[in-house]
């Protein structure tokens, strides 16, 4: 595929897109979040420089899910008040594409998902029990998220020091997570499945994990 071509409106660098989902990315060269509307490249300002941190992933990662190839192409930190959360984007060997999010070392591979009669943040609490698609869910934690930072290449905007509301959930069998976003309506949801350890082997696992 021919990549696209797209120069950084702050310092002038260039970066080929591969992928024609990527709405955003980060400059390697200035930190600067840069996203397109209309065919036009836009400067969103400096983003918050994430470190590393303790995680088996980093962007640039290669390996398989499942036994399904896959890149990581980028990743957002999310600040929830007592700690944070990374969403790893990734892009698979067959150009689909998917968000493992990571909290505590705990994976789950998600996808977006459509929904109908979701609860209203306001009548959420812990162990509140619905149901998404068939599956029944219990509310583990309600709170607002901050966006602490981007790197990579995205398939959406976002912007350091964003908020919005949200609850994470898990099917009573232990085997979906659900996570909903409340910063529009209807609300946002990722359906997805917890990832167990030898779900994700990478090419070049480190001998700390």
């Amino acid at each position: 595929m021919q990549p696209k071509r797209i120069s950084c409106p702050s310092c002038g660098a260039g970066h080929d897109l591969y992928n024609p989902g990527i709405v955003m990315i980060a400059c390697e060269y200035c930190s600067n979040a840069l996203y397109w509307d209309a065919d036009k490249v836009k400067d969103a300002g400096k983003q918050s420089i994430l470190p590393e941190g303790f995680s088996r992933l980093y962007r640039g990662a290669t390996g398989k899910l499942k036994n399904r190839s896959f890149f990581v192409m980028g990743r957002v930190r999310y600040s929830f008040g007592h700690g944070f959360w990374d969403e790893w984007f990734l892009e698979f060997g067959d150009g689909s594409i998917g968000w493992l999010t990571e909290d505590n070392h705990e994976f789950a591979l998600e996808k977006r998902s459509a929904a109908r009669k979701l609860p209203p943040f306001d009548k959420l609490r812990p162990g509140l029990r619905f149901t998404v698609r068939g599956i029944s869910f219990v509310v583990e934690e309600i709170g607002q998220a901050e966006c602490l930072g981007m790197e990579g290449d995205l398939p959406i905007a976002v912007q350091s020091g964003e908020t919005y509301a949200f609850t994470d959930a898990s099917s009573q069998d232990g085997t979906h997570s659900l996570g909903l976003e409340y910063d529009r309506q209807p609300p946002v949801v990722y359906l997805g499945q917890w990832l167990k350890y030898l779900d994700i082997r990478l090419d070049d696992e480190g001998v700390d994990w």
